[in-house]
């Protein structure tokens, strides 16, 4: 109950603060942020949609270990560990991370068989920056963007003909260490980058000691290559590997003496080859025409071991899978400028998964039951869209911007056999036929969706948005097609799913000045036919579409500049969501804090020719309660605040060098994300990097 009071008492003045800074403030030039949120380069103040962007300096000061660690602390954006510190996952606006749709380099993580979502597969040290899109962004990135898009761009070439840079890193967190090279550079048209990197943590240690099997390992490198053959025409090349090795565990299952769980992952590997050639500026109305193809595998190899007591005996169920997803993309877009008052975005895209998957699944209780099962699934989902969006300048600064999208998807379970041996009570199994593999079908599914919105920048540094924009999302092969008994249950998969749909309003301002930097939005989504589990027998579960949701919120990020030397800052959210089932059943506890936020002081100095900044802040939470259907029980996640320092150092010719320290959660508190396991306690991180 203190936290919780200290916590509203704080965003309060943070917001009273805010708003007589603003109100003060001399109007000045606008700073100029260019993202391309919209699928073209635009200022920020341009964008009619709530995005925040993570800069490429954010991502080299930082000791982040993974993309969701950049994340955290965006307005919006809850982070999801799925019981391992190397497999954070991000949701964003109360959505799960199934309807949060990751890109790298506006290119689909594909993920067909799991129940957590995509994972970010993608190391900070290969990243550029990243553009966090909150809100349903199915008009311009299609299926799965209810929530709103990670898009992360990669690091490509540089200004110089070279440049080469280097860092190494320790982790507190898990007693790690990371280390990352990468040189680059343009010389007559052509633009290269290289990078590589490697990092291992242990075990974390939480206020409770250390969670054994939360240890991971990852490796890294990518190149990239382009040819400016004149000043209207490029073609170039990306290829990338990612491969990890993660352990995930419970803290649940380790208290039970009489109970345990591991997940093991030896191999998460991601490798992609990306291919494009752009034109621009070819006549007076085609500004921009850009082929991309890719084309990525996905391979995960993971065993699920759970044990568990059933009277005086165990029930021990041991799983190894071995998940093979490869995607074939293309795309097409062309950009016209029709006049001076229309800029109209169209375009096509393909995107092919394709599935295989193995899956031993042994069960024994000794000496009544001992079988081996072996399952073998194959799929793949055809998504094929088009897509036009157009920005109308209209008198008084007002800006009006619309579209639509038409998706076709085709989702096919060609195969799902399974042949078990060994005993069970009265049974004996002799490579006789298995019934929990997955049901064989195909269906077709096909939606518009269109969005609507007005900016207006009629005051200096200023711009006021106001939208709508539609929500849709089919069910992966998972969802209809499969059977899961990993953890210990079984998840039936449902042919006779519908897609997800949204409609999401949408309020807000932006203010760049010298002094005061402010973002603010509100929002209101409504959701229909969310796939959720429905539980009909013991630890048995299958997806249907139960839910219905409404979500609300607003977000606030502000930064204060009073003087050249210290800069407060706040960033928040406020966020209700109410879910309702198909029985009629409706709650607000369904897993979302009602109030997040990151809010503290940074300093900046000229320190012995080079430069000192400093970051003092905290982050709070308040708690989230889960309602759950099938066991008519209510999970409390509790709240936190916690104390943490960052400093860097940029010093030599150029401010070649940097060194970083951080201090966090000082005060040691505990806290978790979810139910499976607790974040670290108080540890301390540092980074030394150069540039040449």
């Amino acid at each position: 109950m203190t936290t919780n009071l200290t916590f509203k008492l704080t965003a309060a003045a943070a917001l009273t603060f805010c708003s007589l800074a603003l109100q003060a403030e001399e109007t000045v030039q606008t700073s100029e942020v260019t993202v391309t949120a919209g699928r073209v380069e635009q200022q920020l103040l341009e964008v009619p949609m709530a995005v925040t962007v993570v800069t490429n300096q954010e991502i080299q000061e930082s000791a982040a270990r993974n993309v969701g660690e950049l994340l955290e602390d965006i307005p919006g954006v809850m982070v999801n560990n799925a019981g391992s510190q190397g497999l954070k996952r991000v949701s964003i606006r109360g959505e799960d991370t199934f309807r949060t749709l990751t890109l790298i380099d506006g290119q689909k993580i594909s993920e067909q068989k799991s129940m957590s979502g995509a994972s970010i597969l993608i190391d900070p040290s290969s990243i550029e920056r990243i553009e966090v899109i909150k809100g349903p962004a199915s008009v311009l990135y299609g299926s799965d963007a209810l929530g709103g898009v990670v898009n992360i761009i990669t690091k490509k070439g540089s200004k110089k003909p070279f440049e080469a840079e280097g860092s190494v890193a320790w982790n507190g967190a898990g007693h790690g260490w990371a280390e990352t090279i990468s040189l680059g550079g343009t010389y007559k048209g052509l633009n290269y980058h290289l990078d590589a990197g490697y990092q291992s943590h242990g075990n974390i240690k939480t206020p409770l000691g250390y969670q054994k099997g939360t240890d991971f390992r990852q490796k890294n490198a990518s190149a990239f290559l382009s040819y400016d053959f004149n000043e209207h025409f490029t073609a170039g090349l990306r290829a990338d590997t990612f491969d990890s090795d993660i352990n995930s565990s419970s803290w649940e299952y380790e208290q039970d003496p009489n109970s345990e769980f591991f997940v093991r992952i030896p191999k998460w590997k991601r490798d992609k080859v990306a291919l494009f050639a752009e034109g621009k500026n070819l006549n007076e109305y085609l500004t921009r025409l850009r082929w991309d193809g890719y084309w990525q595998k996905n391979h995960k190899n993971m065993r699920n071991y759970v044990s568990q007591p059933n009277g005086r005996m165990k029930v021990v169920t041991d799983s190894l899978a071995d998940n093979r997803i490869k995607t074939y993309g293309t795309s097409l877009q062309a950009d016209w400028q029709l006049g001076e008052s229309n800029f109209l975005i169209t375009g096509y895209e393909f995107v092919q998964d394709q599935l295989e998957a193995d899956t031993l699944a042994k069960t024994t209780m000794v000496p009544m039951l001992n079988t081996v099962t072996n399952r073998y699934v194959k799929g793949k989902e055809t998504t094929n869209a088009i897509f036009a969006s157009m920005e109308t300048s209209l008198p008084q600064d007002f800006t009006l911007n619309y579209g639509v999208r038409y998706t076709w998807v085709d989702s096919k379970l060609s195969k799902a056999v399974g042949v078990k041996n060994g005993y069970a009570p009265g049974t004996k199994y002799n490579n006789a036929p298995d019934d929990k593999v997955g049901q064989v079908g195909s269906d077709k599914n096909s939606r518009p969706v269109f969005n609507l919105s007005l900016n207006w920048t009629g005051l200096p540094d200023t711009s006021l948005r106001a939208g709508w924009s539609q929500g849709f999302r089919v069910p992966n092969l998972q969802e209809k097609y499969l059977i899961n008994n990993m953890g210990g249950g079984t998840i039936y998969g449902n042919s006779s799913l519908k897609p997800e749909k949204s409609n999401n309003f949408e309020v807000g301002a932006r203010y760049a000045g010298r002094a005061v930097e402010a973002d603010f939005a509100l929002f209101y989504n409504l959701a229909d036919d969310y796939i959720s589990t429905e539980h009909f027998n013991s630890r048995e579960y299958r997806y249907v579409n139960a839910d219905k949701a409404k979500t609300f919120g607003a977000e606030l990020s502000v930064n204060f500049k009073p003087t050249d030397h210290f800069f407060p800052y706040a960033s928040m959210t406020w966020l209700r969501r109410k879910t309702e089932w198909g029985n009629g059943v409706s709650t607000y506890d369904s897993g979302v804090a009602g109030f997040t936020a990151r809010y503290g002081v940074k300093t900046e100095f000229e320190v012995f020719n080079g430069r000192w900044n400093t970051d003092t802040y905290l982050r709070s939470k308040t708690a989230s309660k889960s309602y759950s259907t099938s066991t008519n029980e209510t999970t409390r996640v509790a709240g936190y605040t916690t104390l943490n320092f960052a400093t860097t150092y940029h010093f030599g010719p150029q401010k070649r060098y940097m060194v970083s320290a951080e201090a966090i959660n000082i005060t040691n508190q505990l806290y978790s994300y979810g139910d499976s396991i607790y974040e670290p306690g108080r540890h301390f991180n540092f980074k030394l990097s150069a540039k040449y």
